[in-house]
């Protein structure tokens, strides 16, 4: 043990004044007396009025001695050496995704790693600082490269644990930026990516959190409609060592609509389809429990049943969103393109409408609005203020066109939700229009020479555009063509004002896009808090919670709402085996052991031992001065 202030040790001179004044003698005043028979009596009253008497035992003086004692040697800073982590500059990065609300560790594993993290500070020798970053969908600081073990400890408890997926390349960044001298410790269960992950500067080390694998999840729910009604495919993986029976339970709209039992093999996936659902605009929502024959104590659907399922709750229930189909007025202006007007006519869900121009060549469009406008060759002298898709276009106020080129060398397609399933390899094209993309768009296929087709949002309008002729390709022979322009359409005029079917991740921002006479926009979340939405900018980004939200397109005194959900779908998180190593750039880091030694200090204790001490001299203190009205007792 070592003391880290020691000239507190000096205070130690205040016992000197305590103890003299148990020695003082109380010195009485002087009386005169009426009678002799009185000077004995005064004689031995100023025999014993000197002032210094023999030090007796005292229990108030034992007392007060050893709350200075404590006092002082807490002043004193007294600390142990003992087995740390790391020390010196520290940089602590700590897993706040769903997989730490596993509770196979008591009560929670995030609540674990932040024991480990406090046992961390309170071993940090005074020259070591510590700066600890929350790993979440966001990573964020929490505090940089304090000393203050109090002020430490105070953020680790403002850290909360999230129930979506962690964002560890931007947490490396994170860490990376904080200091490249530091040690560097990684507070998780393990659920890293297993690639991908870059180097870090300074040593690395990794304190793994966890025991248990149990857990059964949810791991997919999605519904696509068929001939004549939606179906519903519901996927569950079984993560635990040993086989395991679930109870599979459909709502919809809060109505058991079926209940299936399901056996699973040891990691193993399962999965169904559940055909002729309403079609009917509502909400899905899938649980699994214990069966009724494993679990006669808890109803199928109690909260306790959910729980002791497994380890991880979070991942036992998942919702599904129908918004049933509604029409999409669609506006084709062109001089005549069989091609989009058969497309037009076969998509589900579209209304087409064709404008073709005058004799003289002039545009006239439609005093009705419209949901999608399709430009063929042809730009107003006016563009509407509506979502556009341009094809084969002229110069317009959203970019420039210049002149045409027919080397078309390197074409392809670029990843995006847009161009799923297009497969642009037979497509052949005569010439297309040089274009440069504009900054608020994304080149979803191109060439060595420009972009063809490119799409994205400006001002609060979706544009997309086609830089050549489709009479000058064979694309629509293809069976790229239908595809590239159903995502298309559905992109710039999309069933509801979102995509409802698509669930989220947590964390995941939402793109809303109302109908021009909507005046507000509030978003109600599965928690019942209420965020209201700019009209200018309507994207919703408070998506950490799992469930469902409820957005109230708010009109004068009408209101619409539609629904989507927000789902825990992610391998990485479901799947709760602690992991024995990480990697991390080429290196394999294995669980970290306490080597280096740190000091943990003890004047808390000391502190409390004073205030212990306190209270018992206050205690005997007012015994004695009020003695009980009772007396003694007999004995």
């Amino acid at each position: 043990m070592q003391l880290l202030t020691p000239l507190a040790l000096t205070l130690a001179a205040l016992a000197i004044p305590i103890i003299l004044l148990y020695m003082l003698k109380l010195r009485r005043k002087q009386v005169s007396v009426s009678s002799t028979f009185l000077w004995q009596k005064l004689l031995r009253e100023q025999q014993a009025n000197a002032p210094w008497q023999k030090l007796k035992r005292n229990l108030l003086l034992i007392l007060q001695l050893i709350i200075l004692a404590a006092l002082v040697f807490a002043l004193a800073r007294p600390a142990l050496q003992v087995p740390v982590v790391a020390s010196g500059s520290v940089i602590v990065l700590l897993d706040a995704s769903a997989s730490m609300n596993a509770t196979d560790v008591n009560p929670t594993r995030f609540e674990s790693g932040r024991d480990s993290v406090l046992d961390l500070i309170n071993g940090l020798s005074p020259a070591s600082s510590l700066t600890l970053i929350l790993v979440a969908e966001k990573p964020q600081t929490l505090i940089a490269a304090e000393t203050d073990k109090p002020l430490l400890r105070q953020a680790l408890d403002n850290a909360q644990a999230t129930q979506g997926v962690a964002d560890w390349k931007s947490a490396f960044a994170l860490a990376a930026g904080a200091g490249n001298n530091s040690t560097i410790v990684i507070v998780s269960d393990g659920g890293l990516p297993e690639s991908g992950l870059p180097s870090l500067p300074g040593e690395v080390r990794f304190i793994p959190i966890g025991e248990s694998q149990n857990n059964i999840a949810i791991t997919a729910l999605a519904l696509r409609p068929a001939q004549t009604s939606p179906q519903l495919f519901a996927e569950i993986s079984n993560y635990d060592s040993t086989d395991r029976n679930v109870l599979l339970s459909i709502y919809f709209n809060d109505q058991l609509i079926d209940a299936r039992q399901l056996s699973l093999s040891a990691n193993s996936h399962g999965s169904l389809t559940i055909d002729n659902l309403s079609n009917a605009s509502g909400i899905y929502k899938a649980t699994i429990t214990i069966p009724n024959s494993l679990n006669s104590l808890n109803p199928p659907n109690s909260q306790s049943s959910l729980n002791s399922l497994d380890s991880l709750p979070l991942d036992n229930t998942a919702f599904a969103v129908f918004q049933a189909s509604t029409s999409r007025r669609v506006l084709l202006v062109s001089k005549g393109n069989l091609f989009l007007e058969q497309l037009l006519a076969s998509l589900p869900g579209i209304q087409p409408f064709r404008a073709l121009p005058a004799a003289d060549g002039t545009i006239q469009i439609p005093n009705d609005p419209f949901d999608l406008y399709i430009f063929d060759g042809i730009i107003p002298p006016e563009l509407p203020n509506a979502n556009l898709l341009l094809v084969n276009p002229l110069s317009n106020p959203f970019f420039e066109v210049g002149g045409v080129y027919n080397e078309f060398q390197n074409m392809q397609v670029n990843q995006h939700a847009l161009t799923n399933f297009v497969d642009w390899s037979a497509v052949h094209i005569l010439q297309a229009k040089l274009v440069e993309t504009p900054p608020w768009a994304e080149t979803l296929i191109e060439s060595d020479a420009g972009p063809l087709v490119f799409a994205g949002e400006t001002n609060g309008q979706r544009v997309a555009a086609l830089t050549f002729d489709l009479k000058e390709s064979d694309l629509p022979l293809q069976i790229a063509y239908p595809i590239l322009f159903s995502n298309l359409i559905n992109y710039l005029a999309p069933p509801s004002a979102f995509d409802a079917t698509q669930s989220l991740t947590p964390g995941e921002s939402l793109s809303i896009l109302p109908q021009s006479n909507v005046d507000r926009i509030v978003v109600a979340s599965p928690s019942n808090q209420a965020y209201t939405l700019s009209l200018d900018q309507p994207t919703f980004t408070q998506t950490d919670e799992l469930g469902y939200y409820a957005v109230n397109f708010i009109s004068g005194d009408s209101n619409h709402v539609e629904y989507f959900a927000v789902n825990l779908f992610d391998e990485n998180e479901s799947n709760i085996q602690p992991r024995e190593t990480i990697q991390i750039g080429r290196a394999t880091i294995a669980p970290t052991v306490s080597q280096q030694i740190g000091q943990r200090e003890l004047w808390t204790w000391l502190a409390a031992l004073a205030l212990l001490v306190l209270m018992i001299e206050w205690q005997v203190f007012h015994r004695r001065a009020f003695p009980s009205p009772f007396g003694r007792g007999l004995g």
